[in-house]
C-alpha cells in the first residue's frame, strides 16, 4: 500500500514538472522584442545601414544577454535583402515598399545583397529575398514564409513586436514604384556566369574520368581503326 501511494505521489510530481516546463517553452516562444518608436525611411545606402544597425551605446546594451535585450527598449529594423535581376525579390517588392505605411513606428530598409555581399555573412543571408527584424542591433528573427505580401509581413512584425498595422493592409500603384523596384533589371550576373562555368567545368572534369567515358573513347577508337582496315583492304 505504501508503495503504491509513493508511486503515485512520483507520477503526480512528474505530471509537475512536465506542465511547468511546457509553460516555461511556451512562454519563451511568446516573448515580444520591446521597439522604440522611430520615424520609418525606407533606404538601400550600405553605409547609413550599417549606422542603423549598428548597437546603440550604453553599459546596458554592453552587459545584457539577449533574452533581457529583447525586453529592453530599442530600434527595431526591417531588413530586405534583394537583388535587382531576382524575379521574387520583384514580387515581393511593392509589399515591402507598403510596409512603412502599415508600420510607420517601424524603420523599413532595402540593401543588395549582390553588390554588398559581407552582409550576407554577417546575418546569414543564404538566398534572396530574404526579410529580417533586428533590434538593437541584433538579428532577431528571419521571415520563412514562402508568399511575400503585405498580410504575411504584417503577420510576422505584429508576431514579434506586439506591434498592430496602423489601418487597413493595402498595395498602391505608387508602392510599385519603388523606392524598392518592382520590375526585375535586365543586367547580367557575373557570379551567376562563373557559378555555371565552373559547374560545366567540373561535370566535363569527372565525366572524362569516368569508366563510362573511357570505355566509350575505346569504342569510337575501335570503330575509327575498324573503318581504317576496311579501306586498307578494299584498295
Amino acid at each position: 500500500m505504501e508503495s503504491r501511494r509513493s508511486h503515485a505521489m512520483q507520477k503526480a510530481l512528474n505530471y509537475i514538472s512536465l506542465f511547468y516546463l511546457s509553460f516555461l517553452f511556451i512562454y519563451d516562444l511568446m516573448e515580444i522584442i520591446n521597439c522604440l518608436i522611430n520615424i520609418f525611411q525606407i533606404i538601400v545606402n550600405a553605409t547609413r545601414l550599417m549606422e542603423l544597425l549598428m548597437l546603440e551605446p550604453g553599459p546596458s546594451n554592453r552587459s545584457r544577454n539577449d533574452k533581457d535585450g529583447k525586453q529592453l527598449p530599442g530600434t527595431c529594423v526591417l531588413v530586405l535583402f534583394y537583388a535587382r535581376w531576382c524575379v521574387f525579390s520583384s514580387q515581393a517588392a511593392p509589399h515591402f515598399n507598403a510596409i512603412p505605411r502599415s508600420f510607420p513606428h517601424i524603420k523599413a530598409v532595402a540593401i543588395d545583397a549582390i553588390k554588398h555581399q559581407s552582409f550576407n555573412a554577417q546575418y546569414g543571408i543564404v538566398g534572396v529575398p530574404t526579410l529580417m527584424l533586428v533590434h538593437n542591433g541584433k538579428p532577431v528573427a528571419k521571415f520563412n514564409d514562402t508568399i511575400y505580401t503585405l498580410e504575411s509581413f504584417a503577420k510576422f512584425v505584429s508576431h514579434l513586436t506586439n506591434l498592430q498595422p496602423n489601418g487597413s493592409l493595402y498595395v498602391t500603384s505608387a508602392d510599385f514604384m519603388g523606392p524598392v523596384s518592382s520590375t526585375p533589371s535586365n543586367e547580367m550576373d557575373y557570379c551567376l556566369v562563373l557559378s555555371w562555368i565552373f559547374i560545366v567545368a567540373c561535370v566535363l572534369y569527372f565525366t572524362s574520368r569516368s569508366r563510362w567515358w573511357q570505355q566509350f573513347v575505346e569504342l569510337i577508337q575501335n570503330t575509327w581503326l575498324e573503318s581504317n582496315a576496311e579501306h586498307e583492304h578494299v584498295d
